[in-house]
């Protein structure tokens, strides 16, 4: 009797423990700011679990030329991407989008790669080792590898300061 009631004790801890481990999560909908707190981007982040998923991610205002670097006209309103657990209230995430020129063909794909940290009472997104990439396309080369982001970038990877986002609620 006494070994039962010490593995029912054990089984009834056990969740508990495991849920102060990871006890916030990534998934919902945040509103962020960059560096200087000025108003930056908007994310999305959904499931099918707690340990990783799809994410949405708009910067909008964001000066898709590069201060006249590229001629572009267009780039995909969000950036699509995926994201994953790693560890109690950490997540990684990687987004990426692509850029056209006015004739609608693409120019360069961009690739938003980070990490966050839930905080406070799990509506607060600390946004750490935030890097961009920018990866060239179809400009006479040979074609391009599949999938792109497994070659070096043509460009980057640039680092942006730590920021913070907060949850949406209802």
């Amino acid at each position: 009797m006494k070994h039962l009631l010490i593995l029912l004790a054990a089984a009834l801890v056990s969740p508990l423990n495991a849920l102060g481990n990871d006890s916030c999560h990534y998934i919902g909908s945040w509103f962020g700011y960059d560096a200087e707190e000025n108003v930056a981007w908007t994310s999305q982040a959904v499931r099918p679990n707690r340990s990783g998923g799809t994410m949405l991610l708009e910067l909008p205002g964001f000066d898709i030329t590069f201060d006249g670097l590229f001629d572009v006209v267009n780039i995909a309103g969000n950036l699509k991407g995926a994201w994953k657990r790693t560890g109690g209230n950490t997540f990684s995430y990687a987004g990426m989008s692509i850029a056209t020129n006015a004739d609608g063909e693409a120019v360069y794909a961009i690739r938003l790669t980070g990490d966050v940290r839930v905080i406070g009472d799990c509506d607060v997104l600390s946004v750490e080792n935030t890097w961009l990439s920018i990866y060239m396309l179809n400009h006479g080369m040979d074609p391009d590898p599949v999938p792109i982001w497994k070659r070096d970038p043509d460009i980057g990877p640039m680092s942006f300061a730590p920021h913070k986002g907060y949850r949406i609620e209802p």
